[in-house]
Order: structure tokens, then C-alpha cells, then sequence
């Protein structure tokens, strides 16, 4: 069989699954994601070459990037840990001068039980990848 034909084939089961991300901006007060960690990858800003990550999440929607800013990126990098489920939630911007503001957001950890965790569709982390490059320098994944 050729690789066309059993795509042909494993599309028409329904047997395949998206592994390339959505990307989603927070622009709106109140947007929320759930989801499980997968990881965090660092670009650099196309506006003043700063560093940011852009975080990568398994959800109920499948795969999707996302950023918070290098603010956020300082708070939470440190307590976030691969293949734990968290909720983000976006609570606006706050201005910190006429010129500057930063992005707000509520992260909590969703402690789950063992039979929760086997009940949810999520990714096993049983190798360590390489993280995917590709794109523009702001969306890296």
C-alpha cells in the first residue's frame, strides 16, 4: 500500500488527528482556556526582539499556542510543570504608564484525581521531542 492510498484509507475511518496547533490571541476580558501543558517554546518578538514563550495546550479542541507576555511568562514558568491540566483565564490589560501596559491573567492548577487523569483524552509524555520550529518568528510552533 502507498502512504496516499492509507491516507486515503485512515481519513475515510476517521483515524487521523490534527497535530499542527490553533493559535489564539487573548484579546477579549474573560477568555478562558483549559487544557493539559504540553510545553512552552521562547521566540523572539518581530516588534523589539524581545524573548516571550508561546505555551502549548491539549484541550477539549485539540492542540492550540497561545501568549501571555514576558510578565506572565516570569510568573508562571517557574510553577507550571508538563502534563498537568490548567485554566487560563484573561483579565485585561492594566496600564502601568501612558505608554506601557501589561497583559492579566488568572492561572490555576486543576488538581485531578487518578481516575479523573485516566478519563480525559491527554497526551503521555513518555519521550522527550524536540520542540517543533517553523513558522514566523511569533508563532513558533
Amino acid at each position: 500500500m502507498k502512504y496516499s492510498e492509507a491516507h486515503k484509507k485512515a481519513v475515510k475511518e476517521k483515524r487521523t488527528s490534527k497535530v499542527t496547533p490553533d493559535y489564539i490571541e487573548f484579546k477579549e476580558e474573560g477568555r478562558e482556556i483549559v487544557g493539559q501543558f504540553v510545553g512552552a517554546s521562547s521566540v523572539a518578538s518581530t516588534r523589539d526582539g524581545n524573548p516571550y514563550n508561546q505555551y502549548l495546550f491539549h484541550t477539549d479542541d485539540g492542540l492550540i499556542k497561545f501568549a501571555v507576555g514576558s510578565a506572565t511568562d516570569k510568573e508562571i514558568m517557574p510553577l507550571i510543570k508538563q502534563g498537568q491540566v490548567y485554566s487560563i483565564k484573561f483579565l485585561g490589560k492594566e496600564k502601568l504608564d501612558k505608554t506601557r501596559s501589561v497583559n492579566k491573567f488568572l492561572v490555576n492548577h486543576i488538581e485531578l484525581t487518578d481516575e479523573e487523569l485516566m478519563e480525559l483524552d491527554r497526551i503521555e509524555f513518555n519521550t522527550v521531542a524536540e520542540p517543533a520550529v517553523g513558522g514566523s518568528a511569533d508563532k513558533a510552533f
